[in-house]
């Protein structure tokens, strides 16, 4: 043989050799749009951000806000996480503090979704420092639980498709859910004798729009809802109380927002 045949013969066998190592390699693994979210810096353990310790984290949350909106930021979570002395919701909204806060909660839920998280993370801690159970006390018994519903209503409708498919924003946008259902149902029953049925059907047309109850069709967050409090959705979807399965559900999840400031 050769030395331009013995050539030959051995290129053949370098490249038979390189395409039986090319086979054994490992098939590049396929990246969910998910976890392509989820790359880089992220925050972790999103739901500790609505809980009763939120307050040794929420600092965390000032590098995802926008620049221009970053001090206000820091301002308003200064002053929601210090409110002292469980005022009335209405009262602390309808102040100039609250002005403030109320507008800004309208410009980060059109920002980014760290940015709607931190929203939310406002939206809980006004519910859990501020009075909104409708006890015979309170000056204006539904008008409390149903502004903060309102403020949880407001961002649903921006977030509840996005975020129940967004790894991030799944769980906080199941508990704003049940947020808004537990505050719709104490707006309801707010009158001593009888029930606030104007409430009642406020809380029931927003709730089945937004997982789709009436149209028939499941959205992605009632199907988000179904898997994981299905009881608060076989309840809603009875002839009666049907805002109650929310509000059994939210109490069990978040036992400190009893509408008292945890007391």
């Amino acid at each position: 043989m050769d030395g331009k045949t013995l050539g030959l013969v051995g290129a053949a066998a370098i490249l038979i050799a390189g395409a039986v190592a090319v086979r054994l390699l490992p098939a590049p693994r396929v990246v969910s749009a998910e976890e392509q979210q989820q790359e880089g810096p992220r925050i972790v353990e999103p739901m500790q951000l609505l809980g009763r310790g939120a307050a040794l984290r929420v600092a965390e949350l000032d590098e995802w806000i926008a620049e221009e909106r970053r001090p206000r930021f820091r301002a308003a979570r200064d002053q929601v996480f210090h409110i002292r002395d469980c005022p009335e919701s209405v009262a602390w909204l309808d102040g100039a503090e609250g002005q403030r806060v109320e507008r800004l909660l309208g410009e980060l839920r059109h920002g980014s979704r760290e940015e709607a998280l931190a929203a939310l993370a406002l939206v809980f801690q006004l519910a859990r420092a501020t009075e909104w159970d409708p006890g015979v006390l309170a000056s204006i018994p539904e008008a409390n639980a149903a502004r903060l519903a309102g403020l949880a209503a407001d961002w649903l409708r921006a977030w509840g498709e996005r975020g129940a498919r967004d790894p991030l924003l799944a769980e906080p946008t199941r508990a704003a859910a049940l947020l808004y259902g537990r505050l719709m149902y104490m707006a309801q029953h707010s009158r001593v004798i009888g029930t606030n049925t104007s409430a009642y059907e406020r809380g029931l047309k927003t709730l089945s729009e937004l997982v789709g109850l009436d149209s028939g069709r499941r959205t992605a967050l009632g199907e988000s809802l179904q898997s994981r409090h299905p009881e608060a959705m076989r309840k809603l979807a009875l002839e009666s109380d049907r805002l109650r399965g929310f509000d059994e559900e939210a109490r069990t999840a978040f036992p400190d927002l009893d509408g008292e400031c945890g007391g």
